[in-house]
């Protein structure tokens, strides 16, 4: 039904106003919440944003602390490779643990290398 037409029925018209308002009902309705999402999209890719990046920082501590307990293991297995490397200690283990002594004269063979 066009707007300039007559009015012949007035169920008609009725009808038609009624339509006219729902639309404009639906309108005010709609432009807040398609204002509104994009605002609450933006916000919720942030929040997911900021959890992601506060989830990698506290995977990347707890890397460093892992990676500092590791160096100071290493550090204590460096000690300990210096401390058994010493000639000192080495004759020390061998005299007390091993009970090995010098060799004596007797036991001593020399060999000539000049041939």
């Amino acid at each position: 039904m066009n707007k300039k037409e007559r009015v012949k029925n007035i169920n008609e018209y009725k009808k038609r106003k009624k339509n006219r308002y729902r639309k404009r009902k639906i309108k005010r309705v709609a432009k807040p919440i398609l204002f509104a999402f994009p605002v609450v999209l933006i916000i919720i890719i942030n929040l997911c944003g900021n959890a992601i990046v506060s989830n990698y920082k506290y995977e990347i501590n707890t890397l460093k602390k892992q990676l500092r307990k590791e160096e100071i293991a290493l550090d204590g297995l460096k000690m300990d490779k210096l401390e058994n490397s010493s000639i000192t200690n080495i004759e020390e283990n061998a005299k007390e643990k091993l009970k090995m002594d010098y060799p004596n004269e007797s036991q001593m063979r020399y060999i000539d290398l000049k041939d």
